[in-house]
């Protein structure tokens, strides 16, 4: 049998309680960490859920939308053929970052012929009347999907920006001002 002896101190006190608040803020921030991941992973399961939903008719595309927070027009202001092109430039290389950020990947779709729906969407916070949302559908598939302003210099976000978050996102702005 081993014994081992020593004698308390002040330092060995300190040293001992602050190696023990050490760990309990790392277990903090593990948990923290694990917890963010699990919901980062919860919406992605959402977009992938909603990437997998068949989008056939009018009314599923119309429920895609909605299904993301979003109030549109039951009829779509435009629907057209329109080609992926092979390789992205500028612009569509942003746009397929808007897209990635939802899960979603056009680099998969290059060169493909695909169908975008844009409608009106009667319910974002800012409250300006040009807002549209396009979803991009492959095979009856969800590809890509935006919500956006048609006037010049406005603006463009991912579908999962809801109107709730972009609502928050101008609060905070108008905060800073």
């Amino acid at each position: 049998m081993i014994v081992f002896t020593t004698k308390v101190t002040r330092k060995k006190v300190l040293g001992g309680v602050l190696a023990l608040s050490l760990i309990v803020c790392s277990c903090f921030a593990i948990s923290r960490d694990i917890e963010n991941k699990e919901s980062f992973a919860s919406s992605d399961e959402q977009v992938m859920e909603k990437e997998e939903m068949s989008l056939k008719s009018n009314d599923d595309r119309v429920s895609l939308i909605e299904g993301y927070g979003w109030t549109v027009d039951k009829e779509p202001l435009e629907f057209m053929e329109v080609r992926i092109p092979e390789k992205f430039d500028g612009v569509y290389s942003e746009y397929n970052e808007i897209q990635k950020k939802q899960g979603l990947d056009l680099e998969k779709y290059s060169g493909k012929r695909v169908m975008r729906y844009t409608y009106r969407v009667t319910n974002h916070p800012s409250k300006e009347e040009n807002v549209i949302a396009n979803i991009i559908i492959y095979k009856d598939k969800l590809i890509a999907g935006d919500i956006c302003s048609s006037k010049l210099g406005g603006f463009m976000h991912g579908l999962l920006e809801n109107s709730t978050t972009a609502e928050n996102e101008d609060k905070n702005e108008q905060s800073r001002d």
